[in-house]
């Protein structure tokens, strides 16, 4: 089907406009994170024609405890993500292997609820749990439970990517002699690894962004980043540049992260995508 003139214009406008509706909010955030306290609250808004400052990031590293919150959200956040990969791939392997078994449609149904269960049923006894066994306030707490919360959704999306891979794949190296473990590491996983790093990249969004978690299960000890970011907002008082600020910062290991990778997230995309 040939596409005529206008329909590339049209399809390029509709593509500006969502980038366009995509991208402001970033600029709208990095923009107030560099402007003072009144070109902040200046009507109608200033986009440009201000003078640039950076005392709200400095006044940010002023605060004692901001490079510790920061390193909180990244150990939690890898952490927690390695630890739904490693379980993921092999769930989701054995899951796509042995589609055959007893109650494999219970499962994924009972995956699928658990995940769209909303989070505050869950919290509120993993609260009470943790406090008696003495795992309040710790970061470790903070790692699995994201992980059993991000956990199903890894497996529903990893096992599309398994049953992908040719079972003859698997037949011809336990001819050769490969041991499961072998076969597993040295075959299934670098074919099935563009689906493993587009996983891995939804995780680590999931846990870096997450609120509710940590806003009823962490202290002063384990604050995280979103915590953190939403403190600057009080009953008298919004202090949207160091918030900005904050949040601007927040954005950067993930933009790093994803720019590094994105090689194989669209190549994890796509495989997903394909139609059995």
């Amino acid at each position: 089907m040939k596409i005529t003139k206008k329909g590339k214009f049209s399809s390029y406008l509709v593509l500006i406009f969502s980038s366009f509706l995509a991208l402001f909010p970033l600029f709208w955030t990095f923009s107030t994170s560099i402007k003072d306290r009144v070109d902040t609250y200046t009507l109608p808004p200033k986009f440009f024609n201000f003078t640039p400052t950076f005392k709200n990031y400095t006044s940010l590293f002023q605060i004692d405890a901001f490079p510790k919150i920061y390193l909180n959200t990244l150990f939690v956040t890898i952490m927690s993500t390695i630890i739904v990969l490693v379980i993921g791939a092999l769930s989701a392997y054995a899951i796509a292997r042995r589609s055959s078994f007893r109650g494999r449609s219970s499962l994924e149904a009972l995956m699928i609820a658990v995940r769209a269960l909303p989070g505050i049923v869950l919290l509120l006894p993993l609260y009470r749990l943790s406090s008696f066994l003495g795992l309040y306030d710790s970061l470790w707490a903070l790692i699995f439970i994201y992980a059993g919360f991000n956990l199903p959704f890894a497996i529903w999306l990893l096992t599309s990517f398994f049953r992908q891979i040719p079972i003859e794949l698997e037949e011809a190296a336990r001819v050769d002699g490969a041991s499961n473990t072998r076969m597993f590491v040295k075959i299934l996983l670098p074919l099935a690894m563009p689906g493993i790093v587009a996983t891995g990249v939804f995780i680590a969004l999931l846990s870096w962004n997450e609120f509710l978690i940590p806003v009823i299960m962490a202290g002063e000890g384990s604050k995280t980043l979103p915590v953190f970011v939403a403190s600057f907002i009080s009953n008298r008082t919004l202090d949207w540049g160091p918030m900005a600020a904050a949040a601007t910062i927040a954005l950067i290991p993930i933009v790093i992260f994803t720019i590094f990778i994105q090689k194989y997230l669209v190549a994890g995309l796509s495989s997903g995508a394909v139609k059995e």
